[in-house]
């Protein structure tokens, strides 16, 4: 049974079944000990009963038998037995004589009605007893009785039955009850296990109502808020293995080599690209060595990034040579990007190998187009200029000649459009060199304020042409000495003014600097160029800087230019490190701002400034101008002279101001007028002075921004001392100033400074050059400063004669034949080693390669100071003076005194010389001019045919020792258009590349030929 009951508790029984079965047993299991305990008392009972009846009876029935028995009355004592034997308790009663003889009567006849097992499990004994009848101590007889316990288990039974019927009464209530509330709270979880069973089955949103008892709702709650978290990270494992699967599609079908290593260099990944790349299939190349896979040309640029796999810390790009599985080499860019776990462990790393041969190969042919197209443009440009030029120059002879007025005005128009032409010309090639990334800045120190001015004042005859005032002002705290490429800087300038004077038709011109911000070694210079003209609609703001672009593209527009200008602007401003915007208003005028960043000059700029502001300290001087800007200018340069400035806005105040000073006892020495001042102009006030008896001794200078017919007459006849026309740099005022105050002015050569202090001794000079134009102009400039020059012809004459005799400086040329100025140096100092006792004298290089890297190249050689090619006389006498009064330093600074290698862009085609820079170079010696010229006309040609010859043969070294000495005459003339074609001819040679120098020596042959006869025919002059 048992095990019946196991097993069917071990089966398939629901929850309901096995909690009612259990409970009915239990209920059971209490009945029956509950019934087992009540029939237990209940039989005790019964027993204590049998027991007290048959001692109440036969306590009865003896004295009730002891009188009958006495007299022996048998009738009444069977009466009484048989009275007495009628109850249902007693089963059998006797009275016995003595004698022996009974009277007994039985008892009823009570069947039992409880079964035989029932009777047997009672164990109620039947209970019987006899004790005789003693009256007088005399016995009498025996009385006997004998108690039926039927009646006893009858009632035993029926109490049975019933107690059973209510405890199975009991047991179905409680099993029907608890049925009840077990359904009410299985029926929940049978829905729980049946949304279970659908979760299971991956239907991720089925959700349960609230239902059931608390414990139950709890359930739910739990299951419906698993499902909710389950189903969002399903959805998310869904995404992420979808974007995993179109990432790992989109790696394997990349057209990119993709592949993947470990930390030991075993490949774990590849994709197609890189099958298809380096000719390995994935089943190859995954689990193999990176090693043995030799998947990089050890040779390439990029060798060592692409050898240092699995050794980086940080992401890597390079370029480098891909080797496929047939040895082929393929140019590929490659980016590695290492990979870590959570806790940073390195894992390896993953390379992506793109293969850029078709990109090289076009970046190739863009190049090649793109320098074919420079070398066009420049070529055409060449063409295009040497006509034009002789156009310009012969009209500019014409218009010397005596012509009518109609033909003057036919030679004046052709000249014009000639300049416009050839601006034109300079515009498209500046851009095209812009564009072909070969324009290269010329940083070089500069005066700040005297060279904007210089700048300014060449376009005032086209301000002054339409009576327009054109103004500028620099800051008193922006620096004056700084490094920057002037010539750049002007160009950037003449378009921003040009452009302003072209669109402006009254008011004035106004350039402005500011410093945006200043260091110790650089400066952010902010240039505002204003002016009161049509203005440009904001729509065009950002239009005007591209190329060819215009404000006005209209067929009817007023204005011409090719809209060149402000992109070559833009350019030129972005180069520098720079930015340039628009500020306009229609019809209110435009301000057009742009800023530089430029190095600050180590030692002070060389001034052009002739004399000395001492005597004028403290002088009263009174300047009227209308412009504010003008009297801002005045009143700067005023106060840095050390004067007592007084700055007034019209003629009226002027005569208010003078009226006041000698009311209070004073007088200006000095009146600066503006001739051109609303009301009351200059020439008025200078009048009312002059009548004036207290004012006799004034000196009155006018200021114009326009020359006037009759204004000089009027000038001596009001007896103006100084007529200045505006703009003026300060060194322009500053004389005209000493002059109009009767002082003298001790004008110093411009070519060479007043700074001569650390070379006033006699210096013997060793000059190693083997060009005869730079070998006259260094001997005479070193002649004219009072020392001795040697000239030696090459490197090896220069270290022969070195061991001679002694000398205080050494000027090496870099290219020389026999031995170059590199080896000589390192020569002469490696004899200065072997020599402890000998001095170590100073060098300094001389060169025409002012490229990056030449200046670094000479100081580890050995050289002291370095100095480019043509030798300028300030720059020759300033190295000579750091060199002499440091005794021969450390590797001392460069001319361009920023620390930076000075860069020599591709020299801007010029024809024929400029007799200003030669003359220039030569420190304004006429006579030394003329010797150089005649030795460039009997060298060049044999030079030019050397270059041919090197060209013939095939001999790059020759041709790059020729042009580069050929170059430096031509630079030393001005000859800047022939210098830049011989500057070219000595690149190719550099490169080795002789096949294509024939179109350039072509044409520096046409070009020394029109320079030979412009020097001719300027020699006849």
């Amino acid at each position: 049974m048992n095990l019946s009951l196991a097993g069917l508790w071990r089966g398939n029984l629901s929850l309901t079944a096995r909690l009612v079965l259990g409970s009915g047993l239990a209920l059971v299991a209490c009945g029956a000990a509950l019934l087992y305990s009540i029939l237990r008392g209940e039989l005790a009972d019964q027993r204590a009963a049998l027991r007290d009846q048959l001692r109440e009876e036969m306590s009865f029935a003896l004295p009730a038998m002891s009188g009958p028995a006495v007299v022996g009355d048998y009738s009444v004592i069977e009466q009484m037995v048989k009275a007495r034997a009628r109850q249902p308790t007693i089963a059998w009663f006797a009275w016995t004589d003595n004698s022996g003889h009974p009277v007994a009567a039985p008892g009823p006849a009570i069947p039992i009605e409880a079964p035989g097992w029932f009777v047997q499990r009672l164990h109620l004994p039947v209970l019987e007893d006899s004790k005789p009848v003693v009256v007088g101590g005399e016995k009498y007889g025996l009385v006997s009785l004998r108690l039926n316990p039927a009646v006893g288990v009858n009632k035993l039974w029926r109490g049975f039955w019933e107690k059973l019927g209510i405890l199975f009464l009991g047991t179905a209530l409680s099993l029907g009850v608890t049925l009840v509330v077990l359904r009410g709270g299985v029926q929940p979880l049978r829905a729980l296990a049946a949304s279970a069973r659908r979760f299971g089955q991956g239907d991720y949103a089925v959700r349960i109502s609230l239902q059931g008892p608390p414990e139950t709702a709890q359930c739910i709650q739990a299951f419906n808020s698993m499902a909710e978290n389950i189903e969002s990270l399903v959805a998310s494992l869904r995404r992420s293995e979808e974007k995993n699967r179109l990432l790992a599609l989109q790696v394997e079908q990349s057209s990119d080599a993709i592949f993947s290593h470990d930390q030991r260099g075993l490949v774990t990944s590849w994709n197609r690209g890189a099958a298809r790349l380096y000719g390995y299939s994935a089943a190859e190349a995954i689990g193999r060595p990176l090693s043995t896979l030799d998947l990089w040309d050890g040779r390439g640029a990029g060798a060592d990034l692409a050898g240092s796999a699995g050794q980086r810390a940080l992401p890597a790009s390079f370029e480098t040579c891909a080797k496929t599985k047939t040895g082929q080499l393929v140019e590929v860019s490659v980016v590695a990007t290492p990979f870590r776990d959570e806790n940073g462990r390195p894992m390896g790393e993953l390379t992506i190998v793109r293969d850029i041969s078709a990109l090289k190969q076009k970046e190739a042919a863009a190049e090649a187009a793109n320098r074919a197209k420079s070398e066009f443009l420049a070529t055409m440009s060449h063409e295009i200029r040497t006509p034009m030029k002789g156009v310009i120059g012969m009209t500019s002879l014409l218009l010397d000649t005596e012509l009518t007025r109609e033909q003057r005005d036919y030679a004046e128009t052709v000249h014009r459009s000639g300049d416009a032409l050839l601006a034109i010309i300079n515009d498209i090639l500046d851009f095209s060199k812009i564009e072909a990334g070969r324009l290269e800045l010329e940083p070089v120190p500069f005066a700040l304020r005297e060279t904007l001015a210089e700048t300014i004042k060449s376009l005032a005859s086209l301000a002054h042409a339409k009576s327009l005032e054109l103004a500028y002002e620099i800051r008193p705290d922006v620096p004056d000495d700084l490094v920057g490429d002037t010539g750049r800087i002007g160009q950037i300038l003449v378009n921003l003014v040009g452009n302003a004077i072209k669109f402006t038709e009254r008011g004035e011109v106004a350039v402005r600097v500011d410093a945006d911000g200043v260091t110790a070694d650089s400066v952010t210079l902010r240039v505002s160029v204003q002016d009161t003209g049509i203005g440009i609609p904001a729509e065009k703001s950002r239009l005007i800087f591209d190329a060819f672009a215009q404000a006005d593209a209209s067929t009817t527009r007023r204005f011409g230019g090719t809209g060149l200008g402000l992109a070559i602007s833009r350019r030129l401003v972005e180069r520098m490190g720079g930015r340039i915007w628009l500020d306009s208003e229609p019809e209110r005028g435009s301000t057009f701002h742009f800023t530089l960043a430029l190095e600050r000059a180590k030692v002070p700029v060389p001034k052009r400034v002739a004399a000395s502001s001492r005597s004028l300290q403290g002088l009263p001087v009174l300047a009227a101008d209308d412009n504010a800007t003008n009297r801002r200018l005045l009143e700067a340069m005023l106060t840095a002279w050390g004067v007592a400035p007084t700055i007034v806005e019209n003629g009226r105040a002027a005569l208010a101001a003078l009226e006041q000073a000698r009311a209070a006892g004073r007088t200006f020495h000095l009146v600066l007028l503006d001739a051109r001042m609303p009301d009351l102009d200059g020439f008025a006030v200078a009048e009312r002075i002059r009548q004036e008896p207290a004012l006799a001794g004034v000196t009155v200078m006018l200021l114009t921004s326009d020359v006037m017919s009759g204004d000089l007459a009027r000038c001596r006849t009001l007896g103006v001392a100084r007529h200045l026309v505006k703009p003026f740099t300060p060194s322009e005022l500053l004389d005209a100033v000493l002059l109009a105050l009767g002082q003298s002015i001790e004008t110093a050569a411009a070519a060479l400074p007043a700074a001569r202090e650390a070379s006033t001794r006699r210096l013997h000079v060793l000059v190693a050059e083997d060009n005869a134009v730079n070998q006259r102009v260094i001997v005479r400039l070193l002649e004219k400063m009072g020392h001795i020059p040697i000239v030696a012809y090459n490197g090896q004459e220069a270290v022969d004669t070195y061991e001679s005799r002694p000398f205080d400086v050494v000027l090496m040329d870099v290219q020389m034949p026999v031995m170059d100025g590199l080896t000589a140096t390192k020569t002469i100092r490696d004899s200065e080693a072997r020599h402890p006792g000998r001095r170590r004298i100073p060098i300094m290089a001389l060169t025409a390669y002012a490229m990056r890297g030449d200046r670094e190249r000479c100081l580890a050689a050995g050289m002291d100071e370095y100095l480019t090619k043509p030798v300028k006389p300030e720059e020759l006498l300033a190295a000579l003076n750091r060199l002499v009064a440091a005794g021969a330093p450390e590797p001392a600074r460069g001319p361009d005194q920023s620390g930076a290698p000075v860069v020599v862009g591709e020299a801007a085609p010029e024809a024929g010389f400029d007799f200003t820079v030669a003359l220039n170079y030569v420190g304004g010696d006429r006579v030394l001019l003329d010797e150089l010229l005649g030795i460039f006309v009997e060298e060049a040609p044999l030079r030019m045919k050397a270059i041919q010859r090197a060209i013939a043969a095939g001999e790059a070294a020759e041709l790059t020792r020729e042009a580069h000495t050929i170059k430096g005459a031509l630079k030393v003339i001005g000859a800047t258009t022939a210098a830049g074609l011989a500057q070219g001819l000595e690149a190719l040679g550099r490169d080795g590349n002789t096949s294509e120098a024939d179109k350039l020596a072509v044409a520096l042959e046409r070009e020394l030929d029109r320079l030979l006869q412009s020097l001719i025919t300027s020699k006849r002059e």
